[in-house]
């Protein structure tokens, strides 16, 4: 989640207040992030810029990155990037170093409100949708989150002149939020990743108007008007929801209902919610309010919000049309003064943990959470790697600690063409879809419901479980660095001409399948997915690296074969990405056929490629009579 961390600053504080070792990482990981994806002009660095943000600050995965960036380009209406982040709609508006100017950044509060109310100037059909999503939002009065950001300097001038833009800004346009980052606030945005809360938030005192109320174990239990916590969490903004993953989500029937009992029966919206609980460094009790040090909503997230909204929007005539209050109840915990940054981060992520079950929620953060991924990350580490939970938690390490992993030697081949520092770095999403993908047997999954891919997702449960958890590590890291190798070397990734472009989850799940098929041929058993294979067969093969580079020649000639078949050439015909999302793993039609073709080539092994079918037979029966 990208924090309201700015406000109004003086530059020359800013950079006396930056981490100066940081900043150097974060620039040099835009550098390189620009460099592997070969950005040389101007235009190309600003695109790579823009990517960055959106995988670093944002945490978007490389699908939704894409889909976001497809309204880039000629007529883009002087948009970037149109996303949806935690139920809210994103407009991004990026500028690399030089490229950014005080006339962009009006230009852009411009271009916002133009969107919101025009149709857009192209004849592109990407920009087409995604401005159309941007004007449906507008029109249905839900947030809009509008981001500028450079990794050049706002200065003090230009804050100035960006404020001036703002309060000229027409009344109809209340609902478009802006907010202005410059690199100051990307590396303050990157240190963030760390947990901790920001340095300007960790004694900032909020009050809250109390009516009845009890005190016990360290914890204040309250009555509090609807009203007066509305004031409370506009006051204190995006950062009382720091430590908070379930983040707004302003279309679910939950939160109408929330808005409708707010408006029509206030009175019963105590009865009709579960409230919210706050944890803070201290309270102190003053005349019928507390002064809360540090707040941070820890639970009822969405609760918050809406009333915040619901309050912040309406205007003075509408609040006096109000017949009656409403109450909800409120838990404020305080933390004990001895306890550390890092103390009371854990103590707020198992409070957030424990407290948050109610409504299902499509939010990605909720991997930093979860004990199963933090397990991982202790076992990936004494591999060599880094789990990256949460995205651009790598930049915000020190260079000694970036430098010391080194992976695993026997695995290397497969990212030897990354030459990053960051190819020891196993972003957890994407782990996880190359897992669902390859392990689970759901590139459909895998590639068009990831979202789903999350500990509060639908399909969570199926994939995270107890047996999963006891499966060997390296069932969840060869899946991610063969993702790595196809995308390097056999071409599976944007910029593809033909099936290669959509198809890499699919690929991972059709070597599996056929590892597992050939396993079953050789040994006469009857393993549904390769979690049943011996890990020792599987570990032979990946350290094999000749062998191992055949079969996945083997693989693409086998998908090669399945998009060529006639069947699937009708069903896909100039919609792959919807073919592979929608209608792949639909009945067992399109699966058959790909199992078929499977098993037509281990049928031709022994004579087209008797080599690898007789090492293959070795390493599978020496394994199988330990």
């Amino acid at each position: 989640m990208l924090l309201n961390i700015r406000g109004d600053f003086v530059s020359k504080v800013k950079k006396f207040q930056c981490d100066k070792v940081l900043a150097n990482q974060v620039e040099e990981s835009i550098n390189e992030y620009l460099n592997e994806n070969g950005y040389r002009d101007s235009v190309g660095k600003g695109n790579g810029f823009c990517e960055w943000i959106l995988y670093n600050i944002f945490e978007l995965t490389e699908d939704k990155v894409i889909e976001a960036t497809e309204i880039s380009g000629k007529f883009d209406n002087g948009i970037d990037a149109v996303f949806e982040n935690h139920g809210e709609l994103h407009i991004l508006q990026s500028k690399y170093l030089t490229s950014h100017s005080i006339d962009s950044v009006q230009r852009f509060i411009a271009d916002c409100q133009r969107v919101c109310t025009e149709k857009p100037t192209s004849d592109r059909d990407a920009v087409k949708e995604l401005c159309l999503k941007v004007m449906n939002a507008y029109n249905d009065n839900e947030p809009i989150n509008c981001y500028y950001i450079t990794n050049s300097e706002i200065d003090e001038w230009h804050d100035t002149q960006i404020n001036a833009s703002l309060m000229n800004k027409r009344d109809d346009f209340q609902n478009l939020k802006y907010e202005f980052y410059d690199f100051y606030n990307i590396v303050e945005n990157i240190e963030l990743k760390k947990g901790l809360l920001p340095k300007e938030f960790r004694d900032k005192k909020i009050e809250l108007r109390i009516e009845e109320n009890f005190s016990t174990f360290e914890t204040y239990v309250a009555k509090v008007r609807t009203s007066d916590f509305a004031h409370f969490v506009n006051e204190g903004g995006n950062l009382l929801f720091h430590s908070n993953i379930r983040n707004y989500l302003n279309s679910t029937q939950i939160n109408s209902g929330m808005k409708k009992t707010l408006k029509e029966e206030p009175e019963k919206f105590w009865f009709f919610n579960n409230g919210v609980t706050i944890v803070c460094d201290k309270f102190n009790e003053r005349m019928g309010s507390l002064e809360l040090t540090a707040p941070q909503i820890v639970n009822g997230c969405q609760t918050a919000k809406t009333i915040g909204d619901f309050y912040k929007y309406k205007s003075k005539k509408e609040l006096a049309a109000l017949h009656s209050e409403g109450h909800l109840l409120v838990k404020i915990i305080k933390t004990q003064k001895s306890t550390d940054e890092s103390k009371k981060k854990q103590l707020r992520d198992n409070i957030t943990r424990f407290t948050n079950s109610q409504n299902a929620v499509r939010g990605l953060d909720f991997y930093a959470l979860d004990e199963f991924q933090q397990m991982l990350t202790g076992k990936f580490e004494k591999l060599g790697y880094y789990y990256e939970i949460q995205r651009g938690s790598f930049i915000a390490l020190n260079s000694v600690k970036q430098n010391s992993y080194k992976g695993n030697k026997d695995y290397e081949y497969l990212i030897s063409g990354i030459k990053s520092k960051k190819k020891y770095v196993l972003p957890a999403k994407e782990v996880i879809q190359s897992f669902t993908a390859g392990i689970k047997l759901m590139p459909d999954i895998a590639y068009g419901r990831a979202n789903e891919l999350t500990p509060t997702g639908n399909k969570w449960k199926d994939i995270m479980n107890d047996e999963t958890k006891g499966l060997p590590l390296e069932l969840f890291l060869f899946p991610y660095l063969t993702l790595k190798y196809i995308k390097e070397e056999l071409g599976y990734k944007t910029g593809a001409s033909d099936f290669k472009v959509n198809s890499a989850f699919l690929f991972i799940a059709t070597y599996y399948l056929l590892l597992t098929n050939l396993v079953n041929t050789i040994l006469g058993t009857q393993y549904e997915s390769a979690d049943n294979i011996d890990i020792e067969i599987i570990k032979d093969i990946y350290k094999k690296e000749a062998l191992n580079k055949k079969l996945f020649i083997i693989t693409h000639g086998i998908l090669k074969m399945f998009f060529q078949d006639s069947i699937v050439e009708d069903a896909k015909r100039d919609n792959l990405r919807g073919f592979i999302q929608n209608k792949m793993k639909q009945g067992k039609n399109f699966w058959s056929i790909l199992e078929r073709k499977i098993e037509l080539e281990i049928n031709e092994l022994p004579i087209s490629s008797k080599e690898v079918y007789e090492e293959l037979k070795v390493i599978i029966q020496f394994n199988s009579k330990k």
